[in-house]
């Protein structure tokens, strides 16, 4: 069985435990095929949990580390000078746990790169208003394009994307540095900092990053896990690349971190509708390398 499939895992918040369901039905189908993955945000969370063979573990905990958690972002708090939001200690206490007790190992041993991409703000600004100015283009381009797969606005304000393999982390700190990194979105993360430079999330340069798993050799073909709906011509084989997402917006929301309930039944779609598109799946897969389903070049 031939190592060329790259898998890029979609950005997207609370909404990637959708790519958690499609994982627990593909999982042992794809890995065997498997010559790289790519991920930014929480979708790079995913790829490396998944790889590490620690998602259940991860998941169990980070219900438990969000137990106390019943709002998304308290002004009270804002006007007394604290943080107000949860998410970013609840997310990196959860990474770290991820890589203890093995996981680090596994991800290290792990046969194919694990790319993670980040965005490096230019330099002629200040951290503040790159993330304020990056964030608010991000969203009128995709406001304004709504089949938009791959950003572009990012990279013509300066933004530039820094791939890094996580493989190459020496601890689980390490880890969840580069993981909060690629997932920089304050306030609801804090501004991410890795091997001393800082960076935003890297989908202020490309939200679905499938160029990044592409540099790697051998790879001949490309699953793209979305994580939010996008209209049907944008979706399905496009050259060497199959992009799948949810028929419908999955029950939790990005940053939604007071609801177990809701990422429970995301994870249990993601689940369902890994039968909705095994026939897409099969027959990408199941195409000859260079024999790939016609359809738009990549981009």
């Amino acid at each position: 069985m031939p190592r060329d499939l790259a898998i890029t895992f979609a950005g997207g918040g609370s909404r990637s435990f959708y790519q958690v369901g499609l994982l627990d039905r593909w999982g042992e189908r794809l890995r065997p095929r498997l010559a790289a993955v790519a991920g930014v945000s929480a979708g790079a969370c995913t790829a490396a949990v998944w790889l590490a063979g620690r998602t259940e573990a991860t998941r169990s905990y980070w219900h438990w580390r969000r137990r106390d958690v019943h709002s998304n972002f308290e002004w009270r708090r804002l006007l007394q000078g604290e943080r107000p939001t949860p998410q970013g200690p609840v997310y990196r206490d959860s990474m770290v746990h991820a890589f203890r007790e093995g996981g680090l190992e596994a991800l290290r041993a792990c046969e194919v790169p694990v790319l993670m991409v980040v965005a490096e703000p230019p330099r002629r600004i200040s951290p503040l208003a790159s993330m304020l100015i990056g964030y608010g283009a991000y969203m009128a381009e995709k406001r304004l394009r709504p089949d938009m797969l791959h950003p572009s606005v990012g990279r013509r304000l300066g933004f530039v994307p820094r791939v890094f393999d996580a493989r190459r982390c020496e601890s689980a700190e390490e880890v969840a540095d580069l993981i909060m990194a690629s997932s920089a979105t304050p306030p609801f993360t804090p501004f991410g900092r890795f091997r001393g430079e800082r960076y935003l999330d890297g989908g202020m340069v490309d939200n679905v990053p499938a160029f990044a798993a592409e540099q790697v050799a051998g790879v001949a073909r490309n699953l793209v896990l979305l994580t939010r709906p996008y209209p049907p011509q944008s979706l399905g084989p496009r050259g060497a690349r199959l992009y799948l997402a949810p028929s419908r917006i999955t029950p939790v929301s990005c940053w939604d971190y007071t609801s177990s309930e809701r990422v429970e039944a995301t994870v249990a779609m993601g689940r369902a509708e890994a039968t909705l598109h095994a026939e897409q799946l099969e027959q990408f897969l199941g195409c000859p390398s260079g024999q790939l389903p016609h359809g738009a070049p990549r981009r």
